[in-house]
């Protein structure tokens, strides 16, 4: 995604993925530890063809995992040179226990290619702020689709006593220039502090966020506001969570809060536009990651995100709440500095940070919190094994993890240990999930990812899982390449 336009219309998607040749098959080999959970490229016990170049998202649910499995850049999609338009979509898998088959449990449809969020969310509201008899807890996903002239935002659904989904419609606008301009990619639950209510916030790219309340009459339980609530915003937000009691996204170079109410407002309460003096294009989207931490310096959470801009640094920052209500702001770290310790000997042209959100995991052997955060490194090509090379350079074929524990300290390490000829191309983490199944649960852990970066990537989605504590004390020894060696 560094270089990449993303999403800048379906015949420019077709156009860049064509102009490289066909990656060579992929090496098979898992890691002493490991085990590879999902490789595409089979047909399940149902007979639905469980494909895809890329996982987006994990999500435990209702004591299953469910992972959001997308077509962008794979042959058997049409758009990228299939021959049939009724396969190639977005899909909903299911992993029903450790170590069984993953299921496709439900295909979005045509023209939607990427599933691009998938939660497990809770109402204990109605919409007039009344609790519910019992919190209702629903597994959600959303993805655009773009028509001929018009674009849908289409939620859906997942019913858990038939195991059927249901699809409804969000948004529909006219076809943008940019497609990024419809992308849902952050979604979250969270009780206005005023109203009570509890409300889904919902991000729909430069539209800006939308929300909608729990509705047992509606088509996909949730009825939705027929407006966004930010109006448009600069870059499609790729995170929204919750951080001291308030509703926070990012876009671009601002991170915004929530005034909750019925005349509800937004407040920027971190603007980067002195470091990052120009706009922020909407294929990257800036700010990313934003994920709510224990305040270091005091009371309340601070809040982490990385910043994945043209310079590609992938600097981290935290934000520390101040007592007149500001945030203050601390630079932690640039990736690519780590990076360049981890993989001696080349230069790093960009870092791809926080595809999601820095992930809090509970180390089983000391108890503390530390937080995982994935990436990828474009480096000059080489000295270790890249993908997606261009002659100069390629994106390092493995998936790098930061860790960073509570003093603010990251260690590196990768998924499926370190890449080599004889292992399948992971180049980034998209998503984590801890185990939901009772004999694993604190114990594993699920990576899924593949960021194709424009390039052919038909059957490259990967899921792997690990022991939890095995994959920290890796990182905890872990030493530079050439070391390794």
């Amino acid at each position: 995604m560094i270089r990449q336009s993303l999403q800048i219309g379906v015949i420019l998607f077709v156009l860049v993925c064509g102009l490289f040749p066909a990656e060579s098959p992929a090496g098979d080999l898992v890691a002493p530890g490991w085990k590879r959970s999902f490789q595409a490229g089979y047909t399940d016990p149902a007979g639905h063809y469980a494909g895809g170049a890329t996982i987006m998202h994990l999500a435990a649910h209702h004591g299953m995992l469910f992972a959001a499995d997308a077509y962008w850049c794979d042959s058997r999609n049409i758009w990228y040179g299939g021959t049939d338009p009724t396969t190639g979509w977005a899909q909903i898998l299911r992993l029903d226990k450790p170590g069984g088959i993953w299921v496709v449990d439900r295909e979005l449809g045509r023209q939607f290619l990427r599933p691009e969020i998938l939660k497990s969310v809770t109402f204990a509201t109605d919409a007039a702020g009344r609790p519910l008899a019992q919190p209702v807890n629903l597994l959600l996903s959303a993805a655009f689709s773009p028509r001929l002239g018009t674009v849908e935002v289409a939620l859906f659904t997942r019913d858990d006593a038939t195991g059927k989904w249901a699809k409804s419609i969000v948004y529909a606008g006219p076809k943008p220039k940019e497609q990024g301009e419809f992308s849902v990619r952050a979604m979250c639950v969270h009780r206005d502090k005023v109203t009570g209510v509890d409300r889904l916030f919902l991000s729909i790219g430069k539209l800006g966020i939308f929300s909608g309340v729990f509705d047992p009459a509606a088509r996909g339980k949730v009825k939705w506001s027929s407006a966004s609530e930010t109006g448009p915003v600069e870059t499609r937000p790729l995170a929204i969570t919750e951080a001291n009691g308030d509703l926070v996204f990012s876009s671009g170079r601002k991170i915004y809060r929530r005034i909750d109410g019925d005349k509800h407002s937004y407040q920027v309460i971190a603007d980067l536009s002195d470091i990052y003096p120009h706009e922020i294009a909407s294929p990257t989207g800036g700010a990313r990651g934003l994920t709510a931490i224990a305040n270091p310096a005091g009371k309340g959470q601070s809040l982490l995100f990385a910043m994945w801009t043209a310079t590609g640094r992938g600097p981290i920052f935290r934000l520390d709440p101040q007592p007149d209500g500001s945030y203050r702001r601390t630079r932690e770290v640039a990736l690519a500095d780590l990076v360049s310790q981890y993989l001696p000997g080349v230069t790093v042209r960009g870092i791809g940070p926080a595809y999601n959100e820095f992930h809090a995991v509970t180390d089983p052997v000391t108890g503390k919190t530390l937080h995982l955060v994935s990436l990828e490194a474009r480096i000059t090509a080489g000295k270790y094994r890249t993908w997606g090379d261009d002659g100069a350079a390629g994106f390092f074929a493995g998936s790098i993890i930061a860790i960073r524990d509570a003093a603010g300290k990251y260690s590196l390490t990768e998924v499926n240990g370190p890449a080599g000829a004889d292992k399948p191309p992971l180049v980034a983490t998209y998503c984590f999930a801890d185990s939901p199944f009772p004999q694993d649960h604190g114990q594993v852990i699920y990576f899924g990812g593949l960021d194709a970066n424009s390039h052919p990537a038909h059957n490259l989605a990967w899921i792997f899982d690990t022991r939890l504590g095995d994959f920290l004390r890796a990182a905890a020894s872990s030493k530079p390449a050439e070391e390794r060696r």
